[in-house]
């Protein structure tokens, strides 16, 4: 059954897939509470039913759970390439947890992927920055008005730039959706870029997870130590000296329009989850890029590069 709430020619079109009315529930209140001036929002027990409805209904973004009968959610996103709907904006809210799986739903255009059970303001940050609530037109009737603006830094750069910090240790570096505040370590480590153009140009962010493994890696410290380092969520200072290091080498890196020169680190800082000018950044600013870094017998951190 298909359920309208206030519909309207100008409604933010919203459709959710889930097998669980229960969750159909919790993720239709999220929607309600982004502050859209009218929305459409539409509801598919699985995949195979949410492909019947999205021809006709153009929705902004799909919200869909990953296990579901018939048809799973990284189904639903490859059936959408193969039948050349791949603009149709998808995010995953699921329990499966595998990084290989993950990494598989990104790979076929998830826009992002969130774990059960999750926070609301967690789920309404990435759907906020899919569907801007401001007034303007969604994001992807502005496609052909604007070209999307070029990463803020290149994939394969930064990739190099770590092979020469992580002295030989194997790793793989992906990039990933937008960094939103509740997916930071209770304490994260923030590095501050000045331009010519304006005192702060931009900004890195990495979770205190991402100081330990780049830290870690560029102070030759054993998996052990990194490990510890994690689990207690306490770079050392070694740890920290040799992550700012990335920070700045990856001031070369950073493409920002109104500068020619690479701009350099003017200063970093710790800062916990709820620092109120780094959560504003994540949610607005101009141009970014986000990635994840992984290292066997260490983990996973994130860390992200922000345009003021």
């Amino acid at each position: 059954m298909n359920v309208a709430t206030q519909t309207t020619p100008e409604a933010f079109r919203f459709l959710i897939v889930d097998d669980s009315r229960a969750i159909q529930a919790i993720i239709r209140r999220v929607v309600e509470s982004c502050g859209y001036p009218a929305v459409d929002i539409r509801v598919a027990i699985n995949g195979e039913a949410a492909l019947d409805m999205i021809g006709g209904f153009n929705p902004h973004l799909v919200i869909t759970d990953w296990h579901m009968p018939k048809m799973s959610g990284l189904e639903l996103l490859q059936t959408l390439r193969q039948l050349g709907q791949a603009n149709v904006k998808v995010g995953l809210v699921t329990t499966e947890t595998s990084p290989t799986m993950l990494e598989e739903a990104r790979r076929n255009g998830a826009v992002f992927v969130i774990n059960k059970p999750f926070k609301d303001t967690e789920l309404i940050s990435h759907v906020l920055h899919i569907v801007p609530a401001d007034g303007s037109a969604p994001v992807e009737d502005k496609v052909e008005e604007e070209e999307a603006p070029p990463g803020l830094v290149i994939t394969e750069e930064c990739k190099k730039l770590i092979q020469s910090l992580m002295n030989g240790i194997p790793f793989r570096l992906l990039e990933q959706e937008p960094l939103v505040s509740h997916a930071l370590t209770s304490q994260n480590l923030i590095g501050l870029y000045g331009g010519r153009s304006k005192p702060v140009t931009a900004i890195a962010v990495l979770d205190m997870n991402a100081v330990c493994i780049l830290g870690g890696g560029g102070s030759k410290q054993p998996p052990a130590a990194v490990r510890q380092a994690m689990q207690q969520g306490q770079a050392t200072e070694g740890m920290v000296k040799h992550a700012s290091q990335f920070m700045q080498n990856a001031g070369a890196l950073l493409r920002l329009e109104a500068e020619v020169d690479p701009v350099p680190l003017s200063r970093t800082s710790i800062v916990p989850q709820g620092f109120q000018k780094l959560n504003e950044l994540l949610i607005k600013n101009g141009g970014r890029a986000d990635f994840r870094i992984s290292v066997p017998g260490y983990g996973d951190g994130r860390f992200s590069f922000l345009a003021v």
